[in-house]
């Protein structure tokens, strides 16, 4: 047997290419250099890491035919998965895009209108004083001309 991991037969029974592991693993700021131990246990555990939750997502599924939605699916309702969440979203269609968007509009919108009511009530005193600055600088301007005239 060679001396190096990745000649090893271990490396060769990899799926994941070491290649892509190592360039992902580089990626981070932190890491300068990958030795081969590492790079094979990462691509090992990460195929493991895989395989569970295809399992697990096809356990939960009622198709003979693992999808994306059964993934995405077992990600949005497992804890420990949480910081797939934003990578693997439940998929949906452009109606329902649309009618979420929507929603969200109608939110927005009676809210605005709560803050405005709100604002209003508030604001009443608060806006005296603004047109008391505009009457002053047409005075200044008024009192301006008039020494210009003259």
């Amino acid at each position: 047997m060679s001396g190096g991991a990745g000649s090893g037969p271990r490396s060769r029974e990899l799926c994941l290419p070491l290649s892509r592991v190592k360039t992902i693993m580089k990626s981070s700021p932190d890491v300068e250099s990958v030795r081969q131990e590492p790079l094979v246990l990462v691509a090992r555990v990460t195929e493991l890491f895989i395989a569970d939750m295809a399992k697990r997502a096809y356990e939960d599924c009622s198709s003979q035919l693992l999808e994306y939605k059964h993934i995405a699916n077992l990600v949005q309702k497992d804890d420990t998965l949480d910081f797939l969440r934003e990578i693997m979203p439940c998929k949906i269609t452009v109606k329902e895009f649309k009618d979420l968007m929507a929603q969200k509009a109608l939110k927005q919108s009676e809210d605005n209108s709560e803050d405005s009511d709100s604002s209003d009530d508030d604001d009443d005193d608060d806006d005296d004083e603004p047109e008391e600055v505009e009457d002053e600088q047409e005075d200044e301007s008024t009192k301006d001309e008039s020494t210009q005239s003259s």
